[in-house]
């Protein structure tokens, strides 16, 4: 047998079983949280909804709030594979913006979420009053920020925009069209708010002075 054929050691498989097990978890809060908000989500109730033991969610996490950290850390992976790595594989600057607008909109009514948005709910979740938890949230929101601002000055460098426009204020002008989607969308049940979110960016990036 040769080196490279020998069976990883028990242990390695074990924690690779445990890591997948973690995961599986977290996805899972994730969707619970989309609709009973982070400071709904406990390990009694996520414990009940997974309907496990109590006792197999402390092997995990050893509180509330640590469970609501690694939740959010779960999301954002999940946002980065699904939304952000695709949006990338756009060209640069407009379309780019585009993309990423497209796909959130569809995550929104397709996606894993069935309380829409994981981060706009989460931000308006009593639990960001905890210093780690808006901590962590107001983290990515700035990432997801800084995102579209790079886009906005990709778009200028290649003059789909004029030199004349405030990448940051234009960032939080898209961001705010892409929330207002998410939340009449959710109150209404209504998809032409999407649509809606959608044309909204592409006169926010089509028009001579992003607004």
């Amino acid at each position: 047998m040769a080196v490279t054929d020998v069976p990883p050691p028990v242990t390695d498989r074990r924690r690779e079983r445990g890591d997948r097990t973690r995961r599986a978890i977290l996805e899972a809060a994730a969707r619970l949280a989309s609709t009973e908000g982070l400071e709904g989500l406990s390990i009694g109730r996520l414990a009940e909804h997974l309907e496990i033991s109590k006792s197999g969610l402390y092997a995990h996490f050893r509180s509330k709030e640590e469970l609501q950290l690694a939740t959010i850390a779960m999301a954002a992976e999940m946002y980065e594979r699904d939304l952000i790595k695709p949006a990338l594989q756009a060209p640069p600057g407009r379309d780019r913006l585009l993309r990423f607008a497209d796909l959130f909109l569809n995550y929104v009514r397709d996606g894993p979420f069935p309380g829409g948005c994981f981060f706009i709910a989460s931000t308006m979740d009593p639990a960001r009053q905890r210093d780690r938890v808006r901590d962590a949230l107001a983290a990515i929101q700035g990432e997801l920020l800084g995102f579209f601002e790079a886009c906005i000055g990709e778009a200028r460098e290649l003059r789909q925009l004029p030199n004349a426009i405030d990448p940051a204020q234009l960032a939080f002008a898209i961001d705010g069209a892409l929330i207002g989607a998410d939340l009449n969308y959710l109150l209404f049940g209504d998809a032409r708010f999407l649509e809606r979110g959608r044309v909204e960016v592409r006169r926010l990036l089509s028009s001579p002075g992003g607004a």
